[in-house]
């Protein structure tokens, strides 16, 4: 997994983005509007469709279909869905036939079952009736289909979403990158490249998935787009940013214009070894036609400069620049004394809180290392980089500190609130358990018992989140969070 947020800038609300922020609300309304219809009559239908007697008389003349084909990819379907009929799942086919357009066109016109052969009049009435529930689903619709495909998706399929984390996440990269490229190449021409990089990605994704039934959907092709614009306005310019690799999280002042290749060969990577359900190459399409974009741009209009970050004030800055530089050179003893001084003066730093963290746990029995996890757990930022680096830290601190993690109280109390609001449930309550076991008369407990609770909920483990909002109204009765844990509805 690859993870890269830049910091470099801050949105002007003076000059609010107003297309990237169109663009979002365009997304959303799509996606909770006609796209939630079709959630809610699909499942209908499937339902429908999985009780009823079609599956056992379509389904292996889709088989049937797929091998007349005669190409690899669709004898390979063709073998499985033999094999789930035989073994009576139908789920899995019955999701792939109503994907292929080309089969259901010729099975509605009769080509498929034919009005003379047993059956045809039940099946033709199960049909109608299937039919008719599921209407025509704005979401296949309107994806792109690489086994019939239409131009116009290209277009549309980049304002579709399979999820709302899907959603959620292609629009929190949207906001980052995209305030900056709109106030640098301006609204109108913005809006342009934006959706010629998704239309990109779109006919990258399509070539590689050609004939696929798999329906391509999604902005990632043209966000993808957007961060490749963002490091070709950069150029050679260092930014500050975040990223996560694996495990392995950081903060660096970088050339922005490496990101590209790195992108790039993270996406071509991806599409040899990763998930088949996500479409690496539109993202690597989208980041080539944003690049190339951008850089005819800056060629047609040399003046264009991205906004100027305001320069560094901390004097302490110097300090932090001769520490990176022991870093680079692998001196880590020294390294980690110089981040501990730094640290020491500026606790509230997640850079370089952060970096002596990953310094003092190289020598996980040091007490560098433990003062370095307190100053880590002590952090009040809410943005999602330092949210990310606190809990990766916490799993790192308590599986690997010898002879054991050191946790107060009010690192236990301060660690199980942030971890039940940014639903981790799992280690919220588990921090809870132990705040409880050690200091049950402590201020905060009542608050890190709701915050548990309701985390184990949002999570569907009801049963443990009972336990605790039951422990919560007995030892706290009084309490404001005890009456909220007793609500109806609650959350």
């Amino acid at each position: 997994m690859l993870l890269i947020f830049p910091l470099n800038d801050k949105p002007d609300w003076r000059h609010p983005p107003w297309i990237t922020m169109l663009l979002i609300l365009a997304n959303v309304l799509v996606y909770f509007g006609p796209q939630s219809r079709d959630e809610n009559a699909a499942d209908t239908a499937a339902s429908f469709y999985l009780r009823s007697p079609l599956p056992r008389l379509e389904l292996p003349r889709y088989a049937e279909y797929l091998r007349a084909r005669g190409d690899r990819d669709s004898r390979l379907w063709a073998e499985r869905i033999d094999t789930a009929l035989a073994k009576g799942r139908f789920e899995g086919p019955y999701a792939l036939m109503r994907r292929d357009q080309r089969f259901l066109a010729r099975l509605r016109a009769g080509q498929v079952l034919r009005p003379d052969e047993p059956g045809y009049a039940q099946w033709r009435e199960q049909r109608l009736r299937y039919d008719a529930i599921r209407g025509t689903p704005f979401t296949e619709r309107w994806a792109s289909n690489p086994a019939d495909w239409n131009p116009v998706t290209a277009v549309t399929s980049v304002f579709l979403h399979g999820g709302v984390a899907h959603l959620l996440g292609n629009m929190l990269f949207l906001f980052v990158f995209g305030y900056t490229v709109e106030k640098t190449l301006g609204g109108r021409r913005y809006l342009a490249f934006y959706l010629l990089a998704g239309i990109g990605g779109a006919l990258c994704d399509l070539a590689v998935r050609w004939g696929s039934h798999s329906i391509g959907l999604g902005a990632s092709g043209a966000i993808s787009g957007l961060m490749a614009m963002y490091v070709v306005l950069y150029g050679r310019r260092p930014i500050k940013f975040f990223y996560q690799l694996l495990f392995y999280f950081d903060y660096v002042t970088a050339p922005a214009i490496i990101l590209l290749p790195a992108w790039i060969a993270h996406e071509i990577f991806q599409q040899w070894f990763g998930d088949e359900g996500v479409a690496y190459m539109a993202h690597a399409g989208g980041l080539v036609t944003g690049a190339m974009l951008t850089a005819w741009h800056k060629h047609k209009h040399p003046e264009t400069q991205v906004p100027a970050s305001e320069p560094p004030s901390d004097p302490g800055m110097e300090e932090l620049a001769r520490a990176e530089a022991l870093v680079k050179q692998l001196k880590i003893d020294e390294a980690r004394d110089a981040f501990a001084r730094l640290a020491a003066t500026r606790p509230r730093d997640s850079r370089v809180v952060s970096q002596y963290f990953n310094l003092a746990r190289l020598a996980p029995a040091s007490e560098d290392f433990h003062r370095a996890a307190a100053l880590m757990f002590a952090l009040n930022d809410t943005d999602a980089p330092t949210s990310a680096l606190i809990h990766e830290g916490f799993s790192t601190y308590v599986k690997t500190a010898k002879p054991a993690a050191r946790l107060t109280s009010e690192d236990l109390a301060r660690l199980a609130l942030r971890f039940g609001r940014e639903g981790h449930s799992a280690d919220a309550a588990r921090l809870a358990r132990m705040l409880l076991g050690r200091t049950p008369g402590h201020a905060a407990l009542p608050g890190v018992l709701l915050a548990a609770a309701n985390a184990l909920r949002r999570q569907g483990s009801v049963e443990r989140a009972e336990d605790l909002s039951r422990e919560l109204r007995e030892r706290f009765p009084h309490s404001a969070e005890a009456r909220l844990a007793a609500a109806p509805g609650r959350d």
